[in-house]
């Protein structure tokens, strides 16, 4: 009895310092960096280079009461760990009760415009002037949510005809959703013949190439049924095709978000829902459909469980992606999680080792961006109870890390990061084996853990044309720029 419970004991040793050893830790700046927002219920957030100065700077929604509109925030990085709010010095001083907002270069001259979807209210569409400012053009124009028919609560730019123009669609509650096209002259126009506009109360809206034929599907989170998916076959017969239930992907929980990763390196985009409920990890089996591995993996959450928003990286700089949870709605206090990918196809709540928040809290959502400048992925998480948004500094050695940013078409500006959202990034070895695969969603760039001193090389796939462009000798610590031809 007394060598088995030695045995017990010695395991039990092992694996906490084998899991205490592999968990990196993070540094909370949430307080010394002016972003902490306090006393506000902050709903959503959006990292990007707005003033093109090679820092990620952050742009917060916040949400009302029936006494109060509270101002959405935006935090221009400093380049020294810390923000100042230029909300209204931007001209980006919104208080319609914000739900989301996404950066994008919707009119490809170098820089950084803004989408804010509000709920209560006509969005906000926002034309970076390239002098620290932006000019509201969406209400102006008649160019968003043109009649404020429903509540919007998400809003995410993608190519959908690969014109090499950045599109928006709109999620909402009350009536179906929209998708604008960009016409190339600064204006927008609704798209109606495409049969796209889900109406079911969607929370959240994901453009992703699912099956790899270099285009962007579209994927709908919706509240109160199944969730839909439209595969893009513009290329093969001009339309839309809804394939949900096809594909095993019409997911009947309460949908809050959901985000798409390549989380075991084989080359294709899976999906992660959070949910109020169980949530779900569709593994995709090579295009032809998915498969829900929460359960297997360990990243189920049960059904008593409310996940506001997932969002993948590397964190650790293994090499394989990472999942964060931010959980609490609804004024239910619960636990974030962090999983970390044990590399096999299962994963780890290694919040406890990692610094990061372990008490109950009501987060509405975390995303993934180095603020600091130095290629390891930081981590900010919105409040949605007014105790304060936090910030944290991943440590993890920026060796670790090989970062590409991706420019899009007739980006201009030098310097700043215009995302190609959509473009696929992929990590090779030196022998031309495929090492990772990376999916441009949003203006923060992506990661690529890898093995220190070992020589790579990136291939970055547009969605509006065929080149692949191939950057050769990256190594750990380097950061990329990759400009579309």
């Amino acid at each position: 009895m007394r060598l088995q419970n030695y045995i017990y004991v010695t395991a039990l040793v092992l694996v906490t310092c084998c899991v205490s050893l592999s968990a990196q830790t993070f540094q909370n700046l949430s307080s010394v960096s002016g972003t902490l927002n306090q006393g506000l219920f902050s709903t959503n957030l959006a990292w990007g280079d707005y003033d093109g100065d090679g820092f990620l700077d952050l742009y917060c929604t916040n949400w009302g009461t029936a006494v109060t509109n509270p101002i959405n925030a935006l935090y221009q990085n400093q380049g020294d760990e810390t923000f100042i709010n230029t909300a209204a010095i931007a001209g980006v001083d919104n208080n319609g009760n914000s739900m989301s907002a996404a950066f994008a270069d919707y009119d490809n001259d170098g820089d950084l415009d803004l989408y804010v979807a509000d709920f209560y209210a006509q969005d906000f569409l926002y034309q970076n002037q390239g002098d620290g400012t932006f000019n509201e053009v969406g209400r102006s124009r008649g160019l968003v949510n043109l009649e404020r028919r429903g509540n919007v609560t998400s809003v995410a730019w993608g190519d959908y005809n690969t014109d090499g123009l950045i599109d928006f669609y709109i999620g909402k509650f009350y009536f179906a959703n929209e998708l604008y096209n960009n016409n190339g002259d600064g204006t927008f126009t609704p798209v109606t013949d495409l049969d796209v506009g889900d109406a079911r109360d969607t929370n959240a809206v994901l453009w992703a190439d699912y099956d790899g034929d270099g285009d962007a599907d579209l994927y709908t989170v919706n509240r109160e049924q199944e969730n839909q998916f439209y595969r893009n076959d513009l290329n093969v017969d001009g339309s839309f095709v809804e394939v949900s239930a096809a594909l095993g992907v019409a997911n009947n929980e309460i949908g809050q978000n959901g985000t798409w990763g390549d989380y075991d390196n084989d080359g294709d985009l899976d999906l992660y829902l959070a949910n109020i409920g169980a949530n779900a990890l569709y593994e995709n089996d090579g295009g032809t459909g998915f498969t829900d591995v929460a359960g297997l993996a360990g990243v189920r959450i049960d059904n008593s469980w409310l996940t506001a928003m997932a969002d993948w990286v590397d964190y650790d700089g293994d090499g394989f992606l990472d999942l964060y949870l931010a959980t609490g709605a609804d004024r239910q206090f619960q636990r974030d999680i962090l999983y970390a990918n044990n590399t096999d196809g299962t994963f780890d709540n290694i919040n406890a080792f990692a610094n990061l928040p372990t008490g109950p809290s009501v987060h509405f959502a975390a995303r993934w961006g180095d603020f600091d400048g130095n290629g390891a992925p930081d981590l900010y998480m919105t409040d949605g109870f007014g105790s304060g948004n936090l910030l944290f500094l991943n440590e993890t050695p920026s060796g670790r890390f090989i970062k590409v940013l991706v420019q899009g078409k007739d980006g201009q500006q030098d310097g700043g990061h215009v995302p190609a959202i959509g473009a696929s990034v992929r990590l090779l070895n030196t022998d031309g084996e495929l090492v990772a695969t990376r999916h441009v969603s949003d203006a923060a760039g992506v990661y690529f853990g890898v093995q220190e001193g070992v020589e790579y090389r990136i291939e970055v796939s547009f969605s509006d044309i065929t080149t692949v462009v191939t950057v050769v000798g990256v190594r750990g610590g380097d950061q990329r720029t990759v400009v579309r031809p």
